[in-house]
């Protein structure tokens, strides 16, 4: 049944939906489960340079939130969150979220939040934080003067240096899997 859904379901008209963020939200998310469970059927299959680009990426992002615990960089967004609202993690961020990354998220955990818990925050925002992994850029490259005033040279220095190596990453897993797995559906016949 799955395998008529996906290959019904896999055509040009939902491809496009798959490539940028001109979407709702929720059409992202089912096409990334819809890709993500033609992934766990064998549909289609994910290269081992994938899967290792994968691994790369989530060393890199254990090491990030490393950083940032050990540096206070959590503490600082957790206090700014609960005393002040908050204000990078807004309701609107997940819309730059596109289906690659969508599709990361339930490569890397398996499950994808399906419903917003706050309801001026980020889809992704929970009540201790974001409930995904693979984040946008934009999430963690944001550095606010709270941050910034708040560590060290040294330690801001390690916080930068530990985005660049998760963004780095990040940006070579999407484009492998665009180039893999998104952009030769598209070019499937419907």
């Amino acid at each position: 049944m799955i395998k008529k859904r996906i290959d019904e379901d896999i055509n040009k008209d939902s491809i496009k939906a798959l490539i940028g963020v001109d979407y709702p939200l929720y059409k992202k998310i089912d096409n990334a489960l819809l890709l993500y469970e033609a992934t766990r059927t064998e549909r289609i299959v994910i290269s081992q340079r994938l899967r290792n680009i994968l691994r790369d990426y989530e060393g890199a992002v254990d090491n990030t939130w490393a950083v940032m615990r050990d540096t206070g960089v959590v503490a600082i967004c957790t206090e700014c969150a609960i005393s002040d609202g908050g204000s990078c993690c807004g309701r609107g961020i997940e819309d730059r979220f596109d289906v690659s990354l969508i599709l990361i998220n339930l490569l890397i955990s398996g499950d994808i939040p399906r419903e917003r818990t706050d309801k001026e925050g980020c889809f992704f925002l929970g009540e201790r934080g974001c409930l995904i992994r693979a984040r946008h850029t934009i999430c963690v490259n944001y550095i606010c003067k709270r941050i910034e005033t708040g560590l060290t040279a040294e330690e801001l220095y390690c916080v930068q240096d530990a985005i660049f190596q998760e963004t780095e990453k990040g940006f070579l897993l999407e484009e492998t899997l665009k180039r893999e797995i998104i952009l030769p559906l598209s070019l499937q016949s419907p």
